[in-house]
């Protein structure tokens, strides 16, 4: 008996040691980016065309090496309920904003590798500014999303920009 118990335990740590190694060989590579690590995000505050915009933006993706393996700019934009005078989002608004913002995270999260870089808010609009790496992908599950009516209505475009250069444009806001 006590020889059972003991095959029982070497097979045991055995196994957990192989689930180990295995998970120990499975590099970044292996799941989706999504953004830096632990994202650096800063606020950014500013106006433009006579309206106040709020920018927050993970600044930790400047130097990052996703940037040769997402090529393709992704834009959702979506009106705000109710927006402040000065075109912002009302408190009442945030929760609406928030679950919207999961579900196109959850959404992308299914296609595979990507990267937030933020989200800006003006003139009566939530824009969430993403790079993915496969654009027909992306475009599909956030069509069905959009069809779904499961979250607030939006648009988005998605289009080539290898050099980031649309991030680089908030990248070097102070």
């Amino acid at each position: 008996m006590t020889r059972l118990l003991s095959f029982v335990i070497v097979i045991m740590i055995l196994a957990g040691a192989g689930l180990l190694a295995a998970q120990k060989d499975k590099g970044p590579q292996d799941k989706p980016s999504t953004g830096s690590q632990g994202g650096t995000f800063s606020v950014l505050r500013g106006e433009a065309d006579g309206h106040p915009m709020i920018a927050m933006i993970d600044m930790g993706l400047r130097n990052s090496p996703d940037i040769q393996q997402l090529p393709f700019f992704l834009s959702l934009s979506t009106p705000l309920i109710s927006p402040s005078s000065e075109g912002l989002a009302a408190r009442s608004d945030a929760d609406s904003l928030n679950a919207w913002e999961d579900a196109v995270d959850a959404r992308l999260r299914l296609i595979g590798k990507f990267a937030f870089v933020g989200r800006v808010t003006w003139n009566g609009n939530r824009e969430l500014l993403y790079y993915v790496k496969d654009q027909q992908t992306a475009a599909e599950a956030l069509k069905k999303l959009s069809e779904a009516h499961s979250t607030r209505p939006f648009a988005f475009r998605c289009n080539r920009d290898e050099k980031w250069d649309k991030a680089n444009f908030w990248f070097n806001q102070k």
